[in-house]
């Protein structure tokens, strides 16, 4: 460093010591001009006219002024793909596919008037699956069932005792290589014949079952539902029939009908809503948890909110199968007013935690102790939407509903004190910012 040259000219060159002391002389009086007193590591504004803001820790209790587990979710009709299951005596799931019509006339191609379907050959039942929720690690094995019945075909009283020897009109073991995404399973042709012939319709009930104690395998039935196939003569030209989707009962009801093209038979499981204390989040009943909070206004209006996390003490499941599964827990907002007080009809007007960055938590079934959900963002949307526009509610739900027995419990707030619900917050009361 060069300092003014003296009066012969002669530049002065000043001792490193004295450089350095100077240096962070200046340096302490920069950071004096903003500071600010801290419980936790907080950053310092650019622009800050006062100079402290503490932040404070609470742990929040009896804000929770509703808790409750709702079973029966996604609704009937909200979700078009079903999962067979098989995991003992807890939890047996069958599903149902229904063809109203079989077509009874073909055309050969160098024909000019129709022909009467008198055989069918290589008749197949083809499904769609979704693998997304693991891939069976063991050979499993479907069975298809003609359920046809006189009595309401959508009543569980029916339906199970046709789940026969005597009805059984197919099975197919597929290895876990083979399971991809369409899956083809051989059924009876004298079967399809009688039904093409006497005009009447077709009903495949499907069971899954292995060597182990679980088997699980979902079944798509909305864009990909399934479909039967058949050969109605040898000759090649004739191409195979495929008969789709043809449900027209209930007659009465086309949306109903529709929704009945696929359905899902309970012959054991799911378990009633837990008794008191215990919260359920889960299964193959799809279980939601739904909070309602009643907050102190300051910690929504007049204060900012750094962390906010739920508490939940986890219990280990009542639920024995899928017990060791890992499954992923998602916080979803309420959007509704005040209005709104029924809590079913609260669980459906749920939105996207994703949206508003609610991150998601993995848990075990078995486990037990403190879990913490992280809702600091949720915090910020209810106050951006003030208590005219929304509650402060909130739904824990698991992310594949009724695709898996595992089902997570919780201590809700009928249970021991300090293991209720609670909420954890930091936070600094709000200020104003100007020039130091």
């Amino acid at each position: 460093m060069t300092a003014p040259t003296s009066d012969h000219g002669r530049s002065v060159r000043l001792p490193h010591r004295l450089i350095r002391g100077a240096f962070g002389a200046l340096l302490l009086f920069a950071l004096s001009a903003c500071t600010e007193k801290f419980t936790s590591s907080l950053g310092c504004p650019q622009l800050c006219g006062d100079q402290s803001a503490t932040l404070f820790d609470t742990t929040l209790t009896g804000t929770v002024v509703l808790d409750t587990s709702l079973a029966g979710f996604p609704q009937f009709g909200a979700a078009r793909d079903f999962t067979l299951i098989a995991q003992g005596d807890t939890v047996d799931v069958r599903l149902v596919s229904r063809f109203d019509t079989i077509p009874n006339l073909f055309r050969h191609p160098n024909a000019s008037v129709d022909s009467a379907v008198t055989r069918v050959d290589s008749a197949t039942f083809i499904f769609v699956v979704d693998t997304t929720i693991g891939r069976p690690t063991v050979p499993i094995t479907v069975d298809a069932f003609d359920v046809d019945t006189t009595a309401a075909d959508t009543l569980r009283s029916a339906l199970i005792p046709l789940f026969r020897p005597d009805r059984l009109i197919g099975t197919a073991t597929y290895q876990p290589a083979d399971i991809r995404d369409t899956l083809r399973l051989p059924i009876s042709n004298a079967v399809v014949l009688a039904r093409a012939t006497a005009g009447t319709r077709l009903r495949i009930g499907l069971r899954i079952r292995n060597t182990t104690e679980t088997a699980r395998l979902r079944v798509a039935g909305s864009i990909f539902a399934p479909r039967v196939t058949f050969r109605v003569s040898p000759d090649t030209l004739v191409p195979p029939d495929t008969v789709r989707f043809t449900s027209f009962t209930p007659k009465d009801d086309g949306t109903l009908a529709a929704l009945y093209a696929l359905y899902p038979i309970y012959v054991a499981g799911p378990l009633p809503i837990p008794g008191t204390g215990v919260l359920a989040v889960g299964g193959i009943s799809g279980t939601r948890l739904l909070l309602r909070f009643a907050l102190p206004p300051l910690l929504v209006d007049s204060v900012n909110v750094i962390r906010a996390s739920l508490l939940l003490q986890q219990l280990p499941s009542r639920v024995l199968a899928s017990k060791s599964d890992t499954i992923s827990v998602f916080v979803n907002p309420i959007i509704a007013g005040p209005q709104l007080t029924d809590p079913f009809v609260l669980a459906q007007f749920s939105g996207s935690g994703a949206a508003i960055g609610l991150d998601s938590v993995r848990l075990v079934p078995k486990d037990a102790g403190l879990r913490s959900i992280e809702l600091v963002n949720l915090f910020r949307v209810w106050r951006a939407a003030g208590t005219v526009n929304s509650i402060r509610a909130i739904v824990v739900r698991v992310g594949q509903e009724g695709s898996s027995a595992a089902e997570l419990n919780f201590v809700s707030n009928e249970g021991l004190d300090a293991q209720r619900p609670q909420l954890r917050l930091t936070y600094v009361p709000r200020r104003g910012f100007g020039l130091p």
